[in-house]
């Protein structure tokens, strides 16, 4: 595929550059869900510092210990991936164009928070379960997927040196949605990272979906320790298949009264 270079940084950057009301509030939702920040305690029992009115009996015995100290205590680290469908439906009434803005503004977000994370598109083939011949001869024919992987952003790039891949997201959207197997590699991904938090955003109009596939990856991403946030793009089923989830409908998505609700229920 041949892109232009200069029209993908201008689109990046426009995108970028969007002023939402309300992203305000998500970005603080998304850090406090993060827990990237180091975290402030106390220690007592100290010899220096400030007085402790607690440990006034330990001085009346004799101890000096009375005073207690400011402590930094390191924080559970994230890992967030933001995996992007972009398979042909995307193409329909501009969701690829959501999903792209949606992913440079989690970008945005992230990259502030100084958190690990990488974006990557996944398209490819696929084909279904059926029964073939009948009768006793009746043989179920074994679906397969092939996904494809696009690496907009990888782990520990830098957003500037990736801004003409990202802005290069609506360009990608063809082929099937081997969301099967996408998902699942990508959990498996994250689940072998050292981050103690790890954070799946997918991004979707779940387009043929077999919804009791995804509630068994579901399950599995409970298993691995990996939360999943599934955005669905337009009207969706994200909702019956992912625990945590939430239907945009525009790139001012991520600024909802009802994603920054779901932000605010997860722990």
């Amino acid at each position: 595929m041949n892109l232009n270079k200069a029209k993908c940084e201008a689109n990046y950057s426009f995108k970028y550059n969007q002023q939402q009301n309300g992203l305000g509030a998500t970005r603080a939702n998304i850090v406090k869900l993060l827990k990237s920040l180091d975290l402030v305690g106390w220690s007592t029992h100290e010899e220096s510092g400030k007085l402790d009115r607690k440990a006034f009996t330990r001085f009346k015995t004799g101890s000096t210990a009375i005073f207690s100290k400011r402590t930094h205590v390191e924080a559970e680290r994230s890992a967030v991936s933001i995996l992007i469908d972009c398979s042909g439906s995307m193409n329909e009434f501009g969701k690829i164009y959501v999903a792209e803005t949606l992913a440079i503004q989690l970008s945005r977000i992230l990259d502030k928070a100084d958190v690990a994370f990488n974006v990557t598109g996944f398209h490819g083939r696929q084909s279904s379960l059926r029964e073939v011949g009948s009768g006793a001869s009746i043989a179920v024919q074994v679906a397969y997927e092939i996904p494809i992987f696009i690496p907009f952003k990888q782990w520990g790039e830098s957003l500037q040196r990736c801004a003409p891949k990202l802005g290069s997201i609506n360009e990608w959207a063809n082929r099937s949605t081997p969301d099967y197997s996408s998902i699942a590699i990508t959990l498996d991904e994250l689940a072998h990272r050292k981050e103690a938090r790890k954070i799946l955003f997918l991004i979707t109009d779940a387009d043929c979906y077999n919804e009791q596939h995804m509630i068994h990856l579901q399950g599995v991403a409970d298993k691995l320790g990996v939360t999943i946030i599934a955005i669905g793009i337009g009207a969706t089923s994200v909702k019956e298949c992912f625990r945590s989830s939430d239907n945009v409908i525009s790139g001012e998505g991520l600024a909802s009264a009802s994603f920054n609700k779901l932000l605010k229920e997860l722990k």
